[in-house]
């Protein structure tokens, strides 16, 4: 657990008599108030049910859920290992079946793994030669992976909701920048994201000056855990529409605290892409004084509905 978020649990249970001990290397957190007990487990509150917090967390349930209640979704479709016999695998664990797939979608999905998180292990497949590759490594370390068809995202944004209403809502700006024919790539993500680059750009290739209007894309994704930032989503008529995808989402599965991500298309179209049954602000918080009194509040109102207060 990240500091600021233990400093948080810690103030905002002393400030409601709630009694706090952390177990696990902080990763567990056990709260008692009036011979009641609820927990923390990492960025996941006991607030949501046990089943819907782990559907969230599966892209391709996500997605099947999702689209059964009539939502926007960005389409996952599960992968599972060569190795795995059991009929519910049949027909869903072969190279041919993700080769067919990659060819109906225009030559361009992405894999990644069914339960990640924060952008690992996340990739942008534009050639067959890559997908055996990105199985075999991928398939190491996760049970199952899902792949999706590429999507042209204009941008992202993520809804926090917490008892079906949205908290916060930001942009995330993945880290590119445009060239003045004066600074270094280095100086232009520095001022782009000074926390994150700060430390990040030893490489000699970011000595580079980019020619006036020349752009230097970091990374695709749009994590911030990765460089991308977050800014507030100016277009209020826009605003609304994502919120009213969001609350939708929130009602019609029960998500009583979670993250709502959801793309804009290049054709201003909106979809779901994923959702987060655990509520990780640390990237958001850690950028400005500002951002952290939001999550703050965010969280005290989190741990307040643990007990009804």
């Amino acid at each position: 657990m990240a500091k600021n978020l233990k400093k948080i649990i810690q103030e905002v249970c002393e400030e409601n008599n709630i009694k706090c001990t952390f177990l696990s290397q902080d990763w567990v957190v056990i709260l008692e108030k009036d011979g009641n007990i609820r927990f923390i487990s990492g960025y996941k509150f006991d607030l949501n049910l046990h089943c819907i917090g782990l559907l969230a967390d599966d892209k391709s349930a996500l997605y099947n859920i999702l689209k059964y209640k009539n939502i926007p979704v960005i389409e996952h479709k599960i992968i599972y290992s060569p190795q795995n016999s059991e009929d519910y695998a049949v027909g869903l664990n072969t190279y041919e079946y993700v080769k067919d797939y990659f060819i109906k979608n225009n030559n361009h999905i992405v894999i990644k793994p069914n339960s990640g998180t924060c952008g690992e292990d996340v990739f942008d497949i534009t050639n067959l030669n890559q997908i055996e590759n990105v199985l075999n490594k991928l398939f190491t370390t996760n049970y199952s992976l899902s792949m999706c068809p590429f999507y042209q995202i204009k941008h992202e944004y993520r809804v926090i909701m917490l008892n079906g209403e949205s908290k916060l809502v930001y942009k995330k700006n993945i880290p590119k920048v445009i060239g003045d024919g004066k600074r270094s790539i280095r100086e232009l993500l520095i001022e782009f994201n000074p926390k994150f680059f700060a430390n990040k750009l030893n490489d000699s290739k970011y000595d580079i000056i980019l020619k006036n209007k020349e752009t230097f894309e970091y990374s695709w994704k749009f994590n911030l855990s990765q460089g991308a930032t977050a800014k507030e989503v100016d277009d209020n008529v826009l605003k609304e529409k994502i919120i009213k995808i969001a609350k939708d989402v929130s009602n019609k599965i029960n998500i009583k605290f979670g993250s709502i991500d959801i793309i804009e298309t290049s054709n201003n179209e909106l979809y779901v892409l994923e959702i987060n049954s655990g509520v990780m602000l640390d990237n958001y918080m850690n950028a400005n004084e500002q951002n952290y009194m939001v999550a703050k509040k965010i969280y005290k109102e989190a741990i307040k509905s643990l007990f009804d207060l």
